[in-house]
């Protein structure tokens, strides 16, 4: 690259470095002049150069560094020098301070009028480097919160007040003919926004003054907007419409699918609607095959734990259970064992509530009470079609579990799921449903219960000693150094000190002598111990390794396994 010295012209920088052909470069000149925009935003739209190309070399043109910000750290005080509001409006972002120098990342540091507006506020000298405005507006979200109003969404550029439910119709029709831009653009943008940052779940909650839209991501939620209170009952019914939903029924809970289009890729959303007093709540669940579809090697078994599920799930007969609380992560063990199992050999059949992610070349089906399409008479059908392996969506009732133990005795294998803390657990709760004991020891080939748990952000992640009461919960030696690490934030992990998830897992195998105990009545207290004797090691214990070797947090350890 040339000396910053020379100070040569932008767009002969671009040419002598082969960024920009002499005809591109006239082309923009005249881009430039037609548009009335600046040169480099003009090299932008024509798609000659990327923003960060464009970043890079007007550092360097102006002497002063290039940084990216997804590559450090900013200490929650620094953010706090400059108001959200001036950092969105002017795209600056405090990043560090030596003494009474601050320095600020900005995508235009020609503009002298917002350095002396920022100087003021401050009361700092500033020193200037520069970012891309996509790198700074990201930052900004981060550290200040994503709590702006959908951009174009206002109070005053609303068309339609809706009162009752035939004006509520009306409008939903004229939305759909007319296509009103403002409220379509705006629920494009949250979905497709939720999808590229694969959250699981997006909640739209209605409150006296505005409407909340929060995402979950790696099972936490946070504020992403606000919408003004006017706009509420127009993206509902765009919402509603998208999902088939009656627009007009806002008293009754109603349920429904969006099938959202990326790129070249379809997403479906789980949408589910719940009246409350300030209007309908409406919570859709992102179900991105493509990402949900996790080989068995990636959900987190450590190498004996996958050897033997592996080996279990071979077997030709017999139930299998995945137990664990809502959104444990139960679904997604399931269908990465179905497509591990699943051969041309193999007649595959689950039933299922809902269907969460289609499935190739197997055959999925859902229960509908309303038609009397229970689990247990769609089991009883399924029977009939000549299943080698069953997927029952979860063992809800007496007459389910027993048909699912008459369909493993009569030569099939059953995977199914149940709602225990732990693995033991499962044999205690089909006793209370009434199932008979030796019918458990007979069929039951194993439990694996698990939860999901977050994994430390690896760019931010800090050591740190745990407090003496901590490691006395865990039984751990306090005399002894251990290494433990904690969260802190980054921009990489949206400064949460978290970035993605894995399971932690607790198996138990049927064996002679645990089949001769669930007959004669023992406690749980007793197969737990049992089970641990022959290898089954615990949820909490499997998290307490993944904290030594600095993947997860301790405190998050305690949190998820606190219950079992």
């Amino acid at each position: 690259m040339p000396s910053v010295k020379e100070r040569k012209p932008l767009g002969q920088l671009f040419v002598e470095n082969r960024k920009i052909t002499q005809e591109q470069l006239n082309e923009a000149l005249r881009y430039k002049n037609e548009k009335g925009i600046y040169f480099g935003k003009a090299l932008l739209e024509l798609n000659y150069i990327t923003e960060h190309e464009l970043a890079q070399f007007l550092a360097a043109q102006m002497d002063i560094p290039f940084v990216k910000l997804d590559d450090l750290t900013i200490d929650k005080e620094i953010i706090r020098l400059i108001p959200e509001d001036m950092a969105r409006e002017y795209q600056v972002i405090p990043l560090f301070k030596i003494g009474d120098q601050l320095t600020i990342a900005t995508a235009d540091p020609l503009n002298v009028e917002i350095i002396d507006i920022i100087t003021k506020q401050t009361g700092m000298d500033l020193d200037l480097v520069l970012a891309t405005e996509s790198d700074i507006q990201y930052a900004v979200d981060v550290y200040y919160g994503k709590s702006k109003k959908i951009e174009g969404l206002s109070e005053e550029n609303i068309e339609y007040e809706v009162e009752d439910i035939e004006k509520k119709r009306e409008a939903a029709r004229e939305e759909e003919i007319t296509g009103n831009t403002q409220v379509i653009e705006a629920v494009n943008t949250m979905l497709l926004q939720a999808i590229d940052m694969g959250v699981s779940d997006i909640h739209f909650e209605p409150r006296e003054k505005d409407v909340r839209i929060r995402f979950r991501l790696d099972g936490t939620l946070f504020e992403n907007y606000t919408l003004p209170k006017a706009f509420q009952a127009s993206v509902a019914s765009r919402l509603k419409i998208m999902c088939n939903m009656d627009i007009a029924e806002t008293r009754k809970p109603q349920d429904g699918r969006i099938r959202f289009k990326k790129d070249n890729k379809r997403v479906s959303l789980r949408v589910s609607t719940y009246p409350t007093y300030f209007g309908e709540k409406i919570v859709m669940r992102v179900l991105d095959k493509e990402k949900n579809q996790v080989e068995l090697s990636n959900l987190g078994f450590t190498q004996d734990v996958l050897q033997k599920w592996q080996e279990l799930i071979h077997l030709p007969n017999g139930i299998i259970l995945v137990t664990g609380p809502t959104g444990s992560g139960k679904t997604t063990t399931l269908y990465s064992t179905l497509t591990t199992l699943n051969t041309v050999s193999k007649n595959i059949i689950t039933v299922e509530d809902p269907i969460e992610y289609e499935l190739d070349n197997i055959n999925q089906g859902q229960v509908n009470p309303k038609i009397g399409v229970t689990f247990s008479s769609a089991l009883r059908t399924i029977l009939r079609q000549d299943p080698d392996i069953m997927m029952i969506g979860e063992l809800r009732d007496q007459e389910t579990v027993e048909l699912a133990i008459r369909s493993a005795l009569t030569g099939h294998l059953v995977l199914s799921t149940l709602h225990t803390n732990d693995a033991p657990s499962a044999i205690t709760r089909m006793i209370d449903m009434g199932v008979e004991p030796y019918l458990i020891s007979s069929t039951l080939r194993a439990v694996l219960a698990q939860r999901l748990i977050r994994k430390l952000c690896p760019h931010c992640k800090e050591r740190f000693t745990p407090p003496l009461k901590v490691l006395e919960k865990f039984n751990l030696d306090p005399t002894k150094a251990y290494t433990f690490y904690k969260p802190v934030g980054c921009i990489q992990c949206r400064n949460t000190g978290y970035l993605g998830r894995l399971g932690l897992f607790e198996l138990l195998t049927n064996d002679e002598k645990m089949s001769e105990m669930i007959v004669s009545g023992a406690t749980l207290n007793q197969l737990r111990k049992y089970a641990i004797s022959q290898g089954m090691v615990q949820l909490m214990y499997q998290g307490i390794q993944l904290a030594k070797e600095g993947i997860v947090s301790i405190e998050e350890v305690l949190e998820i396994t606190s219950m079992v």
